[in-house]
């Protein structure tokens, strides 16, 4: 499968919920773009928790140096020590 960019999966699914939104499809062709829309949304997913794994937070330690630590999805932690 060739790669695609995330902005273009999700503008592919926003297109699949507007046409399924709008009801005149055929039973056939809306089960298509619901099967076509999970794939998209699974794409979508996948290409999230790959970027979330590659970004790092800047933060000054306790002697002023700037260092790197890996972001952890939902540590509310803003590393402010006033």
């Amino acid at each position: 499968m060739a790669k695609v960019k995330f902005e273009d999966a999700l503008k592919g699914l926003e297109d699949i919920i507007e046409r399924l939104e709008k009801g005149d499809l055929s039973l056939d062709k809306t089960l298509s773009e619901y099967e076509n829309g999970i794939k998209l949304y699974k794409q979508c997913i996948a290409m999230l928790e790959n970027a979330e794994k590659k970004i790092q937070i800047l933060m000054k330690d306790e002697n002023g140096i700037f260092r790197t630590k890996d972001f952890e999805a939902g540590n509310n932690e803003t590393g402010d020590s006033k």
